[in-house]
């Protein structure tokens, strides 16, 4: 669920900017009902980065229906800008061309039901409620992170890396206030400062993204205990039964990963070629964003790289197992535990280990 926030995060951000710059050309002029088709997407920045540092924090498998009412202002302002959608191409054209000569008409947005300059200003004041909702969501789960006994260094890198997001995205939000109020007092064009935070704001999360994928797993360990364990195998301890569907509770994660370590002991199933994480969820019976969502929580990296774990260690089962292990081709031993070409094999030994596969063999 983190992981498409961002997206729809990264998303509006983008459309945001690229509406900020269509007044450069001439696009609203020859296709009048483009005109700000893409308004939607600045009030759901707000939405979209609160949720995704709440959904990120509280381990949320699924947004609940307060949740998607954050998505409302965006409907209620579309709904405002419906009288300019009934006017007739020339209308719009001539409406079009009279915010060309005037820029404050584009700004203060007469075109909808409410009155002038009340939709920026309705805009930017949710724009800080969210983000401001941010920072209280990081502040009160500082001390889970920081302060209890049991530290994770990957979720501290994480929480980091929410707090540089959301400043850049407050001084985005202030310096497009100030921005619009220079504008319209002294007439003097800032778009290209907003659109400079904007950009700023998109390249540090693709920057991070970059540098540190894992943080599209979101956090390690089962931060919303009071006191956080590192491993559900750690306690043989029946923890408490938690229903809300929200987020998957210590009890269940246990359940689920302990069912899917006795199918792959049991079964080893990751030794079919082209294992996925769909094969799994009809095997055991257990829907495929759950087993996602433990096993990114648990151990901090996806499946294919949780499968790929399954199958190293299948590896030194086979060896000490087989007493012919040594003559075979390194493209038998790969088949032999899931991997679809005797590349694909050699490319994840040198990934995981930095050695040739002949070299690896050789220290099992």
């Amino acid at each position: 669920m983190s992981s498409k926030l961002l997206a729809g995060l990264l998303l509006s951000l983008a459309l945001t900017s690229t509406g900020n710059a269509l007044p450069l050309t001439n696009l609203y002029l020859n296709f009048p009902n483009s005109y700000k088709i893409y308004s939607w997407a600045p009030f759901c920045i707000g939405p979209f980065a609160y949720l995704y540092v709440k959904t990120v924090l509280r381990q949320s498998i699924r947004l609940t229906r307060l949740d998607w009412l954050l998505f409302l202002p965006m409907v209620l302002y579309m709904l405002n800008r419906i009288p300019f959608y009934l006017l007739s191409n020339q209308e719009k054209i001539r409406f079009i061309q009279s915010t060309n000569r005037d820029v404050s008409l584009y700004i203060l947005e007469p075109e909808g039901l409410l009155p002038v300059g009340w939709a920026p200003i309705f805009r930017f004041i949710l724009l800080l409620g969210f983000i401001f909702g941010t920072i209280f969501e990081l502040i009160i789960w500082k001390r889970k992170i920081f302060d209890l006994k049991v530290q994770i260094e990957a979720n501290k890198d994480i929480y980091r890396f929410h707090w540089i997001n959301t400043s850049f995205l407050l001084l985005g939000a202030i310096a497009s206030v100030l921005g619009v109020f220079i504008q319209l007092k002294f007439d003097i064009p800032v778009s290209r400062i907003i659109l400079f935070f904007i950009w700023i704001e998109i390249l540090l999360i693709c920057f991070y993204l970059l540098t540190q994928p894992k943080i599209l797993y979101g956090m390690t360990g089962w931060i919303q205990m009071n006191e956080p364990i590192r491993s559900l195998l750690e306690s043989e301890e029946v923890l408490e039964n938690d229903d809300d569907i929200s987020h998957i509770s210590v009890h269940h994660g246990r359940n689920i990963l302990l069912t899917i370590l006795d199918h792959f002991n049991t079964n080893s199933p990751f030794t079919q070629m082209g294992y996925t994480i769909a094969d799994l969820s009809k095997e055991i019976n257990i829907p495929s964003y759950l087993i996602s969502t433990v096993i990114n929580q648990e151990f901090g990296h996806n499946f294919n790289e949780f499968v790929n774990d399954a199958r190293f260690k299948y590896l030194k089962v086979l060896k000490n197992n087989d007493p012919y292990f040594d003559n075979y081709s390194l493209e038998h031993i790969g088949n032999a535990i899931g991997f679809a070409s005797r590349t694909s094999f050699i490319a994840a030994v040198k990934k995981r280990t930095g050695l040739l596969p002949k070299e690896y063999l050789t220290q099992l």
